[in-house]
């Protein structure tokens, strides 16, 4: 029973990621958002929406440890599954400018993650730094990618890969983007109540299931576009479109969540 509630919250969230992405891409070209920004505000920050939602959920019902094993063990499947499973399908070359721009920023994430283990709460005054730090990143992402071919901007890139095909209406666009969002926390919540009892039956901490159960599914998404990039052989925008996704689960998702529930670490 509790894996069937935690596979369909999974499942609903695959579907539903791809529905947000579409939905804000369509509504940013209806309003001719430059593709930068579109990159930088619309993409980069939808594409961790499934975190932030589980995240929030485990939290608000008092599981700090499934919404913090949710945050590491996506990270860690996105940097050791997902690239190392994208590179076997073709090299994943990266500028030097993005390996140390965002890698450099997931550096920041981490170690503040470490610095308030220390303290073993992510009280609100760190997520408040913490937002502060991803404004900043989100200053640096702009300053230096303004005026760049898409060949050495992830950002830009992402977003004219988005943006191809028809014109999407401003009416289904919203429409799809707000079916999302609402898909979006039915599979959240599922997928952490399912969590929940999947613990409770195998005798496995929360942390655990976490770390490897719901990182797996909400990491889906990242694999999927990944691995349709790498066998396009587009696959530049790979590496750092998955530094910026693990930099912004730290700096996006854990900032904002702590700022409303603290979370315990045990």
């Amino acid at each position: 029973m509790a894996n069937g509630i935690l596979i369909a919250g999974l499942f609903l969230i695959l579907i539903a990621s791809e529905m947000v992405l579409r939905g804000g891409v369509g509504l940013a070209r209806q309003f001719n958002v430059p593709p930068l920004y579109t990159g930088i505000f619309v993409l980069a920050i939808l594409t961790v929406m499934p975190e932030l939602f589980v995240t929030y959920r485990a939290a608000s019902l008092g599981h700090t440890e499934m919404a913090l094993g949710g945050i590491i063990g996506s990270n860690l499947f996105n940097l050791l599954f997902v690239i190392g499973l994208g590179a076997l399908i073709h090299p994943l070359a990266s500028p030097p400018k993005v390996l140390f721009r965002d890698g450099s920023a997931l550096l920041i994430g981490c170690i503040g993650l470490i610095a308030c283990s220390l303290e073993g709460v992510v009280s609100r005054q760190a997520g408040a730094v913490v937002l502060v730090v991803f404004a900043a990143y989100l200053a640096v992402l702009v300053t230096t990618d303004w005026r760049r071919a898409p060949d050495h901007s992830v950002p830009l890139a992402r977003a004219l890969l988005r943006s191809q095909g028809e014109m999407p209406s401003a009416t289904g666009s919203f429409f799809l983007l707000l079916l999302g969002v609402i898909v979006l926390g039915l599979g959240a919540h599922l997928s952490v109540i399912g969590g929940i009892h999947l613990a409770t039956e195998l005798g496995w901490s929360e942390t655990t299931v976490g770390l490897i159960m719901i990182a797996a599914g909400l990491s889906s998404p990242k694999l999927f576009v990944t691995l349709v990039v790498a066998v396009r052989g587009e696959a530049a925008i790979v590496v750092g479109q998955i530094l910026t996704t693990c930099a912004l689960n730290l700096l996006v998702v854990l900032g904002l969540v702590a700022v409303i529930h603290p979370l315990a670490i045990p």
